[in-house]
């Protein structure tokens, strides 16, 4: 399958999940991410914040920010193609009216001290390859980025093997509701 047909029925089954399946997928996924030694030892993260049936991170991002971790939620220059972390206080520092949520502030946060980034995917495979909405946006991000990289998904994301070409970036762990799969750094 080509990376815009996985897209398709990926993106498409998501839309068939129920709110009760997802609420249930999403908390699991949150109980495996916060078990994580990586994410307990960090001080500084930065995630993505869910729309459209992605993987929750709300409840990522109070609980780290109910441990006093610095938070970061990446602001995107659409035009320039460009993203950069910006720091969150709280929920409320987070444009929810906009299609892809974005911070209000501008507290920029400079790349090398954050320590785990939590990625979004449409797909990921078993070696940890990630294939996203095709904007290349992260893929960029993430190149200059020696955080951890961390992938949160549903099992129905997971494949076998997903296109891969020279400017995709790979997350280092991938997490769903029943496993966590990780390469090692």
């Amino acid at each position: 399958m080509t990376k815009t047909e996985i897209r398709r029925r990926i993106l498409s089954q998501l839309k068939q999940i129920t709110d009760n399946q997802y609420n249930q997928m999403t908390e699991k996924i949150f109980e495996n991410f916060v078990s994580l030694p990586e994410y307990r030892k960090c001080w500084t993260l930065m995630t993505y914040v869910s729309f459209d049936r992605e993987p929750d991170t709300i409840q990522i991002i109070n609980d780290a920010l109910g441990k006093a971790k610095t938070v970061c939620v990446p602001y995107v220059e659409w035009e320039k193609g460009s993203m950069f972390p910006v720091q969150i206080f709280s929920i409320d520092d987070i444009d929810f009216s906009t299609k892809v949520p974005q911070p209000l502030n501008q507290s920029l946060v400079d790349i090398s001290e954050i320590e785990l980034i939590i990625v979004p995917g449409v797909a990921f495979d078993t070696s940890c390859n990630r294939l996203g909405r095709g904007k290349g946006f992260y893929d960029r991000f993430l190149s200059g980025c020696d955080a951890l990289k961390i992938g949160l998904a549903f099992d129905m994301q997971i494949l076998d093997e997903i296109p891969f070409s020279s400017g995709d970036v790979p997350v280092d762990m991938v997490i769903t509701e029943t496993r966590i799969l990780s390469v090692h750094k």
